[in-house]
Formats: C-alpha cells, structure tokens, sequence
C-alpha cells in the first residue's frame, strides 16, 4: 500500500459541479484505478444526517465527498472506459443514472480525452473501477494540526511497514471508520 493525495472538494459536490469533481482527480489516481488497483479514500464527515438503513433510521456522518462524489467519479469512469457496469449509481438512496449519463454528456471534450487516455491500460479482467470510500465522525472538525498528526502518524508506520514487509498496515475498520456502501438507504429528514 502506498499514500498518495487526492482532493475530492465537498463544494464541487454541493454545487453540482460535475467536471470539476473530475477534472481533479489527478492522473496518479486515475492510472491505479486503470490498472485494477483499490484506491480507498479516506474522508470524516462533519454533518450527521440521519440514514434509513434496513427500516431503521439512524446518524451517519458520510461525507458528500463519498456518497456523491465517488459515485459520480465511478460512474463516469466506468462509462467513459466502456466498462460492464454491474449496478446503477444510487445517490441518497435513488438511482442517479439518467442524471449522471445527461452529466456525462455535457464534459468538456479534453477532460473526456484524459480520462479516455488510462483506457487502453485497463487489463481485460477488469470489471468495476475499484474507488471505495472510507469514513468516520470527525472528532477534531476544523482541527488541521490533528489531522496533519494523524496523517504523519500513518506515513511513518506505513514506511517502517513497508521496510519492515513483517507487519501489514492497519486497516481503516482498525481505526473506527466504516467502509461506505451506497445501499445503506436515503438519508431521513428525521432528528436525531
């Protein structure tokens, strides 16, 4: 496992802002996820809204960064490098597709070069673009020097484990974040 950066901004999320979100994922990204490789985003979400999960409602903090936009980013990846798409984007519990292909449409036509660009490196087992998103309460929201700490903290454990090769990295579950899968449901509009 390596770190690199990518930053998925909320507010191109909140405004709909649909080539932007994908004009930033940067070519590292886009050539790993090409590959095969999973690319795990890592995200703390600050606004709990309250998600309907198997009839029962409860808080989530999933960040629209996972819940939209990596849903957007696979989407068009998967289309873009023609791709058997297995399921339907689903944003908030509905299924988004008729949007997303609508949005798809409208990308400028260089980003669509560059995204078509990693196509030829797919390896023809491939079958889903492997972005996965991973996500806790932010319990430090605004505090940048704990997040930076973390974030030196995990660097320098990855390069010990990586010299090492004896111990694996922690797994995101390790450290209290919960892997992001869109059929959790819609959000409620209920309080908590």
């Amino acid at each position: 496992e390596s770190l690199c950066f990518c930053r998925i901004q909320s507010s191109h999320c909140e405004q709909q802002d649909y080539a932007g979100l994908i004009a930033n994922i940067d070519h590292h990204m886009l050539f790993h996820l090409a590959l095969g490789y999973e690319c795990r985003v890592y995200d703390f979400g600050s606004r709990g809204l309250m998600w309907k999960v198997d009839g029962q409602t409860e808080r989530g903090y999933v960040p629209r960064a996972i819940w939209w936009g990596l849903e957007w980013v696979r989407y068009a990846l998967e289309q873009i490098w023609h791709m058997p798409s297995v399921t339907p984007p689903v944003v908030r519990g509905v299924n988004v597709e008729r949007v997303f292909a609508h949005e798809l449409r409208q990308l400028p036509a260089s980003l669509r070069k560059r995204l078509k660009y990693y196509r030829s490196f797919l390896p023809s087992e491939l079958d889903e673009v492997r972005l996965r998103g991973y996500y806790a309460k932010a319990q430090h929201d605004s505090d940048k020097e704990t997040y930076r700490s973390m974030l030196h903290e995990w660097a320098k454990a990855s390069s010990a484990s990586w010299q090492e090769r004896s111990s694996p990295l922690r797994s995101p579950e390790e450290f209290g974040m919960q892997l992001y899968s869109p059929s959790i449901g819609k959000p409620s509009l209920e309080k908590a």
